[in-house]
């Protein structure tokens, strides 16, 4: 006993180790996939999000006759202001003297980031100043250090009519906002501000851990207690089971001194009594355990949940992952909640199946042979319906997850569709198992319990699915029928 409980522990352990490192690994690695590293080249190449050359690309918004696209933080990709330039209708014929916004947007955007590298080594934080080239304001950065200025943005008119104010008025706003970004940097890339957001950091993580392991003992006392209410229950069904043969017992003798009706009205009311008892009681047990599962569940959910937010408070005070920050807030939560709800689901859908199988087994309408066929059929009915349910949900959180990454799904569909009917006539037999167990099951053809003859073999029906029928012989021996054989 000691052994297998060191085991299971160690397999929990390990478990929500996988955990932790999945969701870890989900939000750092969405981050790493959509962020573009910001200087790559002086010239960067159109980019080609979309398909349509009429439309514009992904970040740029068009406004008639004009298109802006922003200018972000390196640091954590806030929007500091946008750019406007006219717009171009066709990105596949792009006029020889205009530049196309993105372009624009992303060579600031590299520049900012060189500017920003160079305040990280000085002593001091670096000065936007204004400067005039061709009677167009300039804004530039310098520092004590270097001799030539970084040239940052040249304010155009379209940016000072789509602002609706004058190129000076527009150049001393932006001047400020990069003015306070060049500040903003230095104070988060100095000495003290770094170590003290990483002690914040080991802090949220010796959090998430005690909190994990708090987790993992309340799963563990779960798991512990579902085990004993499982024993329990055994032991329970045991001694019920034995009470009915005593029961029997006395009834056999009181029939002696009963006249016949009378005693067997009497012994079918005890049994059905007892049967219906019995149900009740499963049914009160299988509720604990249910509540149990529901429980832990609720408790992994609670441990995903946990990490998520761990980790994207980590990224948003860490100055090296605040770039990735703000995509921590988009796909992966959504991801979360999209397969959260469906696991909510299926879980709320299986217990709904289980309350309507059990007020269907305990109807006291019922003569007492319908209920025990009935308490039968509900079994292998109650998994069909549950593997149904759980295959319709997973199939829409795959499909919603697929949207969520801009996958067309209706070609995905389409093309499951003729993969599905090219496998249904490749598998025309296991089509055939599937129907003609769903038609045993609804006819009430026989259930478990049964002594069928089907052919040359027969014996008692042990198991009974969707796609095979089991039989126990007079021999012992367990025989396998397909349903499509099933004819009779």
């Amino acid at each position: 006993m000691t052994c297998f409980s060191v085991k299971h522990s160690v397999r929990a352990v390990v478990r929500f180790i996988l955990v932790s490192t999945f969701t870890c690994s989900l939000i750092l690695g969405w981050g790493i996939l959509v962020w573009i590293p910001p200087a790559q080249s002086q010239l960067p190449s159109l980019p080609t999000a979309t398909n349509n050359p009429l439309n514009p690309p992904d970040g740029v918004i068009r406004y008639g006759e004009y298109e802006t696209a922003p200018v972000k933080s390196p640091l954590d990709n806030t929007i500091l202001f946008e750019l406007t330039s006219p717009t171009i209708f066709n990105r596949d014929n792009i006029p020889q003297d205009k530049l196309p916004v993105e372009v624009r947007a992303h060579q600031v955007n590299e520049r900012l980031w060189r500017a920003l590298t160079r305040t990280a080594t000085v002593k001091q934080s670096s000065t936007v100043t204004i400067s005039t080239l061709n009677n167009r304001p300039i804004l530039q950065v310098s520092d004590d250090e270097s001799s030539r200025p970084i040239r940052l943005v040249t304010v155009t008119e379209p940016d000072a009519d789509f602002n609706g104010k004058t190129l000076d008025e527009l150049a001393q706003e932006w001047q400020t906002i990069l003015q306070t970004e060049m500040v903003r940097f230095k104070t988060l890339t100095s000495r003290e501000s770094i170590l003290q957001r990483s002690g914040q950091a080991l802090q949220i993580v010796l959090g998430l851990l005690i909190a994990s392991a708090a987790i993992w003992f309340l799963r563990r006392v779960l798991t512990r207690r579902q085990a004993i209410l499982e024993e329990r229950y055994q032991q329970q069904l045991t001694a019920m089971a034995e009470a009915e043969k005593v029961q029997e017992l006395e009834n056999v003798a009181q029939s002696t001194t009963l006249e016949r009706e009378e005693a067997e009205a009497r012994e079918i009311a005890d049994v059905r009594s007892q049967f219906l008892a019995t149900l009740e009681h499963q049914f009160s047990v299988k509720r604990r355990l249910d509540f149990d599962k529901f429980l832990k569940w609720a408790l992994f959910w609670m441990f995903v949940l946990m990490w998520y937010l761990g980790i994207a408070r980590i990224m948003s005070i860490l100055p090296i992952l605040m770039r990735w920050s703000v995509y921590v807030w988009a796909t992966p939560l959504a991801l979360i909640a999209i397969w959260f709800g469906i696991s909510l689901a299926i879980r709320i859908s299986k217990s709904v199946i289980d309350r309507f199988m059990h007020s269907w087994k305990v109807n006291p309408l019922l003569p007492f042979g319908e209920v025990q066929r009935v308490a039968l059929r509900t079994t292998t009915i109650s998994g069909a319906l549950k593997g149904f349910v759980t295959f319709v949900f997973v199939l829409i959180g795959i499909i919603w997850t697929l949207s969520l990454f801009n996958i067309p799904t209706s070609s995905i569909l389409a093309g499951g569709a003729v993969i599905g009917l090219a496998i249904s006539f490749g598998s025309q037999s296991l089509v055939k198992d599937l129907v003609n167990g769903c038609l045993i099951l609804i006819e009430d053809q026989f259930a478990v319990g049964d002594v069928i003859q089907i052919g040359d073999k027969g014996g008692l029906v042990e198991n009974l699915n969707l796609r095979v029928t089991q039989l126990r012989n007079g021999e012992g021996q367990l025989i396998t029928i397909p349903n499509s054989n099933i004819t009779d």
